[in-house]
Formats: structure tokens, sequence, C-alpha cells
């Protein structure tokens, strides 16, 4: 039957997992020094490798408790990282606190009972300490996991999955110590067996957060018209794929004489107006699913679900008149299409096709007019 390996030996392969991912850390924020979880990961990483090296070289008391304050900070780093990445103010003090009790729980009875007792006297502020460290590990991994994000990340969520995989190792090694099935060597050998593993993943979770918001920025640049922020021809076809569902409608919208006014007040008036119909579109949207699109020039279009025919036209005359309502700026009024979705159209540009012509409509009417 194979044998495990020994605690030195998997202790070794952390420490120099771990002291690679603190280089690759360092080496990126030498590339971008304002990125400020950079170092804090690097510091977490770092600082692991070092207390592995520690527990396997000391046994005097008072080191023992600083390995095991500055274990439970590790993980205060890697969280504070997450915060600083997401534009937060770091880990907040009593998560400090959390991280650094593991070495007064260690430290502060044998205070009392003197720094020369031996390992049968020592062994009940060891199990206190590595409880302490399974309830910092259980909270920062939550915190990754459940926690509010900024911004959504799997990265994030793989990195609190890694962390909350210690957390077997640690109950199993502290449930057969207190019922006398193994001994302090367990406990601490079976989270270094679960570090082989989660180790690498709870540090490439952190590694794909800054490719993930690189690519969510991509995306928002791929989407949304740089001018006036509205969702492009391209968001449009990613935030409605298919034919579009029952209660859908289409507000086509026009500005009126736009070729005009940008003539007579040139094109930073043009581009002020367009920014400014958005603006009023997007105030008087009646839920947060309903989508401002510019198809390309001064043509817009807004897309309402879950709605009425007569709900649509309604918002259309509240976006027909909203421009009267805005001093000082030149003049302007729109013309607008509305159409509801019918149960025979395959895709939206079947419902955006009758509100075309009701635009058409609405201009051919006298402008400034809802059709």
């Amino acid at each position: 039957m194979p044998s495990l390996p020994d605690i030195a030996t998997l202790r070794l392969c952390s420490s120099l997992a771990t002291s690679a991912f603190a280089a690759v850390f360092l080496v990126l924020w030498a590339g971008r020094r304002d990125e400020t979880h950079w170092p804090c990961w690097a510091a977490g990483a770092a600082a692991y490798a070092a207390i592995l090296a520690g527990f396997a070289a000391s046994t005097h008391p008072l080191v023992t408790a600083l390995l095991f304050a500055a274990l439970g900070i590790t993980g205060t780093l890697i969280l504070a990282g997450v915060q600083l990445f997401e534009g937060r103010r770091g880990a907040p003090a009593w998560l400090w606190g959390l991280g650094l009790a593991p070495g007064l729980a260690y430290a502060l009875p044998l205070a009392g009972l003197g720094l020369d007792i031996g390992e049968a006297a020592a062994w009940p502020c060891r199990l206190l300490a590595t409880l302490l460290i399974a309830i910092n590990t259980a909270v920062v991994g939550g915190i990754l996991l459940f926690g509010r994000a900024a911004v959504p990340s799997r990265g994030r969520r793989i990195a609190g999955v890694a962390q909350l995989g210690y957390l077997p190792s640690y109950a199993a090694g502290l449930a057969f110590e207190a019922i006398g099935l193994g001994s302090l060597e367990l406990a601490a050998l079976l989270p270094m067996l679960s570090d082989q593993l989660l180790l690498g993943l709870l540090n490439l979770g952190l590694l794909a957060m800054p490719g993930e918001r690189a690519q969510a920025r991509l995306r928002l640049l791929a989407e949304r018209d740089p001018l006036t922020g509205a969702v492009n021809r391209a968001g449009l076809a990613a935030g409605m794929p298919g034919a579009p569902p029952a209660g859908t409608a289409v507000v086509l919208i026009d500005v009126d004489h736009f070729k005009a006014l940008n003539d007579g007040h040139g094109h930073a008036a043009g581009d002020a107006v367009l920014k400014a119909l958005v603006s009023l579109v997007t105030v008087r949207l009646p839920s947060p699913r309903d989508l401002v699109v510019r198809l390309g020039g001064d043509e817009f279009a807004v897309v309402l679900r879950g709605t009425t025919l007569p709900e649509a036209l309604a918002l259309a005359e509240r976006v027909r008149i909203a421009p009267r309502e805005m001093p000082g700026s030149p003049a302007w009024t729109v013309s607008l299409g509305v159409a509801l979705s019918r149960p025979d159209d395959r895709t939206l540009a079947d419902t955006m096709a009758r509100a075309d012509d009701a635009l058409y409509r609405a201009k051919a009417t006298g402008r400034d007019r809802a059709a």
C-alpha cells in the first residue's frame, strides 16, 4: 500500500510553488506600479513560503506564535488585494485582527504557563491556533465566493472555492486529533496535501481576474457607442438574439433636421444633442433591462421589454417633449416611430421594420411627433 509523502516534502513543494506565484505577481506589478493588488498578492504568496520554511526550521514558542499570526494574515492579504483590485479600500480592520488571532491564541496561554513547557502542554494552544486558521480561511473564502463583488468575476469565485477547499482537511485533522486517532502532525499534513491542488487553483483564480476585467472592457468598447454611451448594433445583437419575446416594443428616434443643426451650430453642438438625447431617454426607461441603441448617425432605437403598445407610445411622447425642457442649447426636436412585436416576428429586425414605417409617417406628417 503506498505511503503518504512526509510533511517536509509537501512543505517544500508548496513553498516552491507559492514562491513562483509571488515572483509572477511581482513581475506583473513591475509593469503596472499603479495596480496595488499585485504587491498584496505577492506579499501573501511570499509570506506563505517563508511561513512554511519557518515551521520546518524552528520550534521556539514565540517563533511558532509569530508564524501562526503570519499564516492568518496571508488570507487577509489575498482579500485585501481583491478589494484593491475592485477599487475599494482593502480588507477591513476586523479581518486583520482575525488574521492575527491564531498567533495570539497560541502565545497568550504560553505567556502564563511559561515558554519552557513541553509539547504535551503546548498542544492545546496549537490546536486552538489551527482552529482559528480554519475559521479565518472560511471567512476569507466565504467573502470571495459569496460576498458582493464590484464586478462579477469567475476568477474571484475560483479563489473563494480554493480557500474553502482547505476546510475539510482542517476539520478532519482536528477531529482525528480531538478523538485521539491522529497527531498534530496529521493536522498539518492534511492541509499540506490539499495545498498541492488548491494552492495553484487559488493563485490562478487571482491571475484570471485582471484578464476578465480586460475582456469586459473590450466587450464594452465593442458593444457601446463611444460618443453617447448607448448600446450599438453589436450590443443589440448580443442583448436581443433570436425572436423578440412577447411584450417587446421598439421606439425608433430620429433627430429632426440634424444636418442643418450641425451646419448651423457646428459638430460639437450636434454631438451635445446626441448625448443629451441618450441621457433624456435613459432616465425615462421604465426598466433597467430596456436598451437605448445608437443605430447610426442621429438615429436611435429604444427596446422595451414586457410592455404594451399604449405604454410604449406614452414613453415616446415623454421623450418627444423632453428636449423642450433643456435650456441653453439649440432648439431641436425628434420624430418617433413605435411598434410592438408580433408572434410571427422571427427577429427584432421585423419589429424594427414596422417601427421604421411608423417613423417615416411621423416625418411625413410634419415631424416632432410620435406615430
